[in-house]
């Protein structure tokens, strides 16, 4: 083969390796785009006919833990809380808290389960560790954790990764059917869309999600 012959040779396998290479970017270009918008678009909450909220592929009400985990593809660290009196959530809750799923936001789930029930994973629970803010948090055991994948999701807390003023909110959610001024933060509170926001300057935002059929 002459080296005229191989250098033609050459450039045409350097010229079908380049297309390759732009019909693979291109590809993952528009997949990856698709995929995103697909992925936002699941982020918009909404409440079904049945009086349900809708919220990061979530049904409120029907949800199990074990499904949440699978939508939000992480485990969850799921423990027994004790809040004081003066609490927001005053009283004794079973969550599941997802430290931080794909964009760095943070989710809490409210588990159903009644006060029974609460009773004896209460009674085979860790010794309650007392945190600055008077919460109280107790560990369960392992039998316990491993069979809570049936239980339903009731409420969920979502504390996302970037800072929301009251403009964005109102934005989002339009105007607040109550808003309470707080001495350490705002409360928005939207009965009919099952949502409360608690906003604060030191601290990052919360949006509290309900069924608004049930008592939140």
């Amino acid at each position: 083969m002459t080296s005229e012959v191989k250098s033609g040779y050459h450039d045409r396998i350097g010229l079908w390796v380049i297309l390759v290479v732009v019909v693979l970017t291109a590809a993952l270009f528009f997949w990856t785009r698709s995929y995103y918008q697909h992925e936002g678009a699941s982020l918009a909450t909404h409440i079904d006919a049945q009086g349900k909220q809708h919220v990061l592929g979530v049904i409120l009400g029907e949800t199990t833990l074990k499904e949440a985990e699978l939508i939000l593809q992480s485990k969850s660290d799921v423990a027994l809380y004790i809040y004081p009196e003066n609490h927001a959530k005053a009283g004794r809750k079973l969550e599941a808290f997802f430290p931080a799923i794909a964009d760095h936001t943070k989710v809490i789930l409210l588990l159903d389960m009644d006060s029974q029930s609460l009773d004896k994973l209460e009674s085979r629970a860790t010794i309650p560790h007392l945190y600055p803010n008077h919460v109280a948090r107790m560990n369960l055991a392992a039998d316990d954790r491993s069979g809570l994948g049936q239980v339903i999701v009731q409420a969920l807390t979502l504390i996302p990764n970037l800072t929301l003023s009251a403009e964005n909110i109102k934005a989002h959610f339009g105007e607040p059917d109550t808003l309470k001024h707080m001495k350490d933060y705002d409360l928005y509170l939207y009965d009919k869309r099952g949502l409360k926001v608690r906003l604060n300057k030191d601290e990052p935002p919360t949006l509290y999600f309900f069924n608004p059929t049930t008592t939140p």
